[in-house]
């Protein structure tokens, strides 16, 4: 493969459309992979030993339908929102956006 045809199809990746998730008492939510600098920002909150980087990490990934972020991992208030949720369905939405990346979106919605 030649530098062209690879920067081609990252740039396809980079523009992924969100997966739909259909969570109980929620509703339809939609989810996308993580970027590389979005990793690394919640890589700095693991050694920060903040204790809700799991609600960070999912205002990161918790988008509207054209991967807009409907939660700030910098707002308080978002996080701690996201914090007070049952892992059940939380859980259920970092699932589909790791199943999205392992191109497995049909799992998301299940």
């Amino acid at each position: 493969m030649d530098k062209a045809t690879l920067v081609a199809a990252m740039r396809q990746t980079a523009e992924a459309k969100p997966t739909k998730v259909d969570v109980p008492k929620w509703g339809t939510v939609f989810v996308r992979a993580l970027t590389v600098e979005e990793v690394e920002e919640q890589s700095n909150d693991t050694e920060s030993k903040d204790k809700n980087r799991v609600a960070r990490g999912a205002c990161r990934l918790i988008c509207d339908e054209k991967g807009n972020r409907l939660f700030d991992p910098k707002s308080e208030e978002d996080v701690k929102l996201l914090a007070s949720q049952p892992w059940s369905l939380l859980h259920k939405v970092i699932k589909a956006s790791e199943e999205e990346v392992q191109g497995n979106p049909a799992g998301a919605s299940s």
